[in-house]
């Protein structure tokens, strides 16, 4: 027999799935590779500081070589530039392109038709009622808000 809090754990996880399901199709139908759009999303979502190529090897828990090669294709496909910082010549800033932040976008919008499909089974009350729910649980417990690791946002 299953008790309600496993099969509210199961639920959930099919809608976390169905997400990462989507996320998985565009990034085969991208041509990019998961690191290569993990990368590209975190560049962009920070785009507002420099982000330095040590700062992508922390976060995603590679080396600092694997980090120099991805970038080395990202800018080959016209999708990054690394540029010498403006306080240090030696650090080199990464920054997206407008061609990547286009394929970035391509990305969230293929999100948001996925969630959309997903939560089409409710009307406009009854997601404000599984809103108001999920915020309760999450807000009850601290950890459930922060992402697992150093990661950033969950879109890739």
């Amino acid at each position: 027999m299953t008790s309600k809090t496993e099969r509210l754990t199961e639920l959930v996880r099919t809608v976390a799935f169905a997400g990462r399901a989507a996320a998985e199709e565009w990034v085969r139908d991208s041509g990019l590779t998961r690191q290569q759009a993990f990368t590209l999303g975190y560049l962009e979502q920070h785009q507002d500081r420099d982000v330095i190529a040590r700062e992508l090897a922390e976060m995603s828990g590679t080396t600092a070589a694997s980090v120099t090669s991805l970038l080395q294709g990202l800018e080959e496909r016209g999708y990054v530039t690394r540029t010498s910082s403006p306080t240090d010549a030696r650090i080199k800033v990464v920054r997206v392109t407008p061609e990547g932040a286009r394929v970035v976008a391509g990305f969230d919008e293929s999100m948001a038709a996925e969630q959309r499909t997903l939560f089409a089974g409710l009307d406009d009350s009854e997601q404000d009622q599984l809103l108001g729910l999920l915020e309760k649980v999450v807000a009850a417990d601290p950890s459930a808000g922060r992402p697992p690791g150093n990661g950033p946002r969950s879109r890739r």
